[in-house]
């Protein structure tokens, strides 16, 4: 038995248009069968179409996952690794109750408009010095970025660091899940969907310890 799922996405790129496509699937396929003609094209259309958005999944992106991309995600689980596809669905969950937490816990924790004016002058000022400091080659561009992000670390970037840290090891997986896409190499990507979702699980571990430090 076949059976077609309507699948609307919306454009990374666009964001307030719907891309409606098919995605055919089948019942009982094996996961180490060849790509599919459809499924192979939705793969191919998700890979041009999101691509650069998914080369944005870094820092603060990695905590927002889109409707598109966990569609995209679940999908490629349901055909490659359908006994992963409970707990890519419970990791989705998850990240939605601690997201949704955390934006309720920073809404209280905002700083005034002045306090905000203020940094981002101070922010301003430095900029401008260390430009001045890189054209006299007293700074090179690399020292001055550094400063910069030093800077927004010790006014407010704590918690974007400490992500970014424990990004860090998945650098080398999104770029085998990009490979993998580009290439619409089955064994590839079931390889690489364990890695992701070890991802997603690592980034809600992150969040609620960060949230729970707050309530301490």
């Amino acid at each position: 038995m076949k059976h077609w799922k309507q699948v609307l996405l919306a454009s990374a790129l666009a964001g307030a248009l719907a891309v409606p496509f098919v995605v055919r699937a089948e019942e009982g396929t094996n996961p180490g069968a060849p790509i599919p003609g459809q499924l192979k094209q939705t793969i191919q259309h998700q890979w041009e179409g999101h691509q650069p958005a998914h080369k944005q999944h870094r820092g603060r992106h990695a905590l927002f996952l889109g409707a598109h991309r966990k569609m995209y995600l679940t999908l490629l689980a349901e055909k490659y690794t359908p006994g992963s596809v409970a707990e890519w669905k419970a990791a989705f969950a998850e990240r939605e109750r601690l997201v949704a937490e955390w934006k309720a816990r920073k809404a209280t924790e905002q700083p005034s408009d002045a306090e905000r004016q203020a940094r981002r002058e101070q922010f301003t000022k430095l900029a401008q010095e260390l430009k001045a400091k890189v054209a006299k080659g007293e700074l090179t561009k690399e020292q001055m970025k550094e400063q910069l992000a030093q800077w927004r670390e010790e006014h407010g970037g704590k918690d974007r660091k400490g992500l970014r840290e424990a990004l860090q090891p998945f650098k080398q997986v999104h770029e085998e899940f990009d490979a993998a896409i580009k290439s619409q190499d089955a064994a590839a990507i079931r390889a690489v969907l364990p890695k992701l979702l070890d991802e997603v699980k690592t980034v809600n571990r992150h969040l609620a310890a960060k949230l729970e430090q707050k309530k301490s």
